[in-house]
């Protein structure tokens, strides 16, 4: 709920600039009321405690993005943190996409085709981000794995049938009437939960879904892979 709006400002120096803050405490839908409802803050100076917790977890975010952005801090400012705050990077090899392939695919992939796809979706990667999103056949392997890929717009019956095939047993679940496509997530979910099992689907860049079926336990690794391969994967 701690809103900041950072304006960076030109003065007469021809060295430095200055920066203005402006800082609320709520929850806002409308951005442009938010803005009005801000007040100007000396960062120094809070006026309660929670203000004092705001500002100084503040400090941290402002400290990272000079980091990131590589702007450097006057050595007399102290920092809030002596760490690095920013994430190394982690280097990204065929072993990454074996270990992605072999979670979405919940191990049930040959060890042979496991080498050969990951050797391709590396060499996918590397080709920037870009390029990579639109490689033609790009997503053909995935759908080979036990996927379904579903228009937009689907019936509870395909959820069913589609599903049970992908995790090799009945599953049914009770939904209201007239219920469908992205409705039916909540339903799904929740029967999946009793098998430990979550939903999730490949962002294709299109109006079709490409599901596939994780391990619970799975999702957040599987979730960070997706950033390291930037193969995108969603959360229903």
């Amino acid at each position: 709920m701690h809103n900041f709006i950072v304006f960076f400002c030109c003065t007469n120096s021809l060295e430095t600039n200055d920066i203005r803050i402006l800082y609320n405490h709520n929850f806002f839908l409308d951005y442009t009321k938010a803005i009005l409802d801000t007040e100007y803050i000396d960062i120094n100076a809070p006026k309660n405690e929670i203000q004092t917790i705001g500002f100084k977890e503040f400090e941290r975010v402002l400290q990272g993005i000079c980091q990131y952005l590589k702007i450097e801090i006057p050595e007399a400012i102290l920092l809030p943190s002596q760490d690095n705050l920013l994430q190394e990077e982690i280097e990204v090899t065929v072993k990454t996409f074996e270990e992605f392939i072999k979670l979405v695919s919940r191990g049930n992939v040959e060890e042979k085709l496991l080498q050969k796809q990951a050797k391709k979706l590396l060499k996918n990667y590397q080709k920037g981000t870009n390029e990579y999103r639109d490689v033609e056949g790009h997503f053909d392997f995935f759908e080979s794995i036990d996927c379904w890929n579903s228009d937009w717009k689907f019936d509870p019956e395909d959820a069913e049938y589609f599903i049970s095939e992908m995790i090799g047993e009945d599953l049914n679940f009770e939904y209201p009437e007239e219920t469908y496509s992205h409705d039916l997530f909540p339903y799904i979910q929740s029967a999946l939960e009793k098998h430990n099992l979550e939903l999730m689907t490949y962002d294709t860049h299109g109006d079709n879904y490409l599901f596939f079926v994780a391990n619970k336990n799975e999702v957040n690794r599987i979730l960070e892979l997706s950033e390291l391969t930037k193969i995108e994967v969603n959360r229903l």
